[in-house]
């Protein structure tokens, strides 16, 4: 991506930053205190908490209206009218299709459930002698759909909240989804080379995709985040390589970094997102590499919680990374307190009342840094 589109999105994300929101009145001080904790200057740790304040009204990802977006986008209005937002949580929609939505874009067939509130792609990889070229096609119907709601929620969302793009993830997980996780792990031995060549021409992919989303919220004056609701006055994404927990060391500098560098180059700031004990094996990687800006953990189902992961964080944060933790309730005063209030930011993952919202509120509202 060019330097002068980089600094047209800057300047259109800090303009967005010093504007108040309709559902969010105090939002040029969130901003701020999001820009700070990118650079390891904030004065607390930040929040990310929300409770619905009606549980009579239809609360999803509304796939079933996803061909009618105005009925979509007034289920999903619905939904964030009747939700308090606390500390520094941005009230936002997503236009959502799924994870790992770069592999639908590029030919993937995508399944909507719904019922389980799920989706899933099946593999056109079938092998690698005559693989499928993996350009993109601007005219692909997921991606005109993953337009169409993002123009249509811009449009909304100007001056009243922030629009959350689909999950864009990075290089390996697309792959992943493109041939399947069983295949791919015997790729590694088979098919080093093809799988390393795929990856950059998926990147190749990646770049317009990403540059079309953010171009058509920030063009019609609205603000942009990912899913885990941050606010950068930089442009970022959120890269998964949730197929690490499956490899080592080596194969992740070799199949996963470069690729990871090439998005930071597209996209400038990359918030990686390190999913579980099996993958936290490569945050030394992580905390070495410059492309990373900073780091989410979250445990994973059926994992020990974040609290096990400490020194890990810790790690991450002496190596400059600011970390964002997904955790339950219970957890968020401990983490608060023992880690680096600097560069922490809590993603409470339970569902709330209005009232525990406040109190999680108000308990990271009393752990100011003292001024230097």
């Amino acid at each position: 991506m060019s330097p002068s589109r980089h600094a047209v999105w800057t300047g259109q994300l800090r303009a967005r930053g010093t504007e108040a929101l309709e559902f969010c009145p105090h939002f040029p001080e969130i901003a701020a205190r999001w820009e700070r904790w990118w650079n390891f200057s904030a004065e607390r740790p930040l929040l990310i908490a929300a409770a619905p304040t009606r549980t009579d009204i239809y609360r999803g990802k509304a796939f079933h209206l996803i061909d009618q977006p105005e009925q979509w986008l007034a289920a999903q209005r619905l939904q964030l009218e009747h939700t308090h937002f606390v500390a520094d949580t941005l009230p936002r929609i997503r236009a959502d299709i799924g994870p790992v939505s770069i592999a639908a874009f590029l030919g993937a067939p995508l399944q909507l459930s719904e019922t389980e509130q799920m989706s899933w792609q099946e593999p056109i990889i079938m092998d690698w002698d005559d693989p499928p070229d993996l350009a993109f096609d601007p005219e692909s119907p997921w991606f005109r759909c993953a337009m169409r709601l993002l123009a249509l929620l811009a449009g909304d969302a100007r001056g009243r909240y922030v629009v959350c793009t689909p999950d864009l993830t990075g290089a390996r997980d697309t792959l992943v989804n493109l041939r399947g996780p069983d295949r791919m792990c015997l790729d590694l031995f088979d098919h080093r080379e093809a799988v390393k060549v795929a990856a950059m021409r998926v990147m190749d992919a990646w770049e317009p995709i990403y540059g079309q989303m953010v171009d058509a919220v920030l063009s019609r004056g609205a603000g942009i985040t990912q899913w885990l609701a941050c606010w950068s006055e930089r442009p970022f994404t959120i890269p998964t390589c949730d197929f690490s927990a499956l490899i080592g060391a080596d194969d992740f500098g070799e199949f996963c970094l470069p690729s990871l560098r090439r998005q930071a180059g597209i996209a400038g700031r990359l918030l990686f997102h390190l999913d579980g004990p099996q993958a936290a094996r490569h945050a030394p990687a992580l905390a070495a590499e410059p492309c990373i800006a900073a780091v989410q953990y979250t445990p994973g189902a059926g994992n020990p919680s974040a609290l096990a992961q400490l020194d890990l964080l810790r790690t991450l944060q002496a190596a400059g990374k600011p970390v964002l933790v997904i955790t339950p309730k219970d957890e968020v005063a401990e983490l608060a307190r023992r880690l680096d209030k600097r560069a922490t930011a809590i993603f409470v993952e339970d569902r709330l009342t209005p009232a525990e919202a406040d109190e999680l509120a108000q308990l990271v509202s009393g752990l100011n840094v003292p001024a230097a």
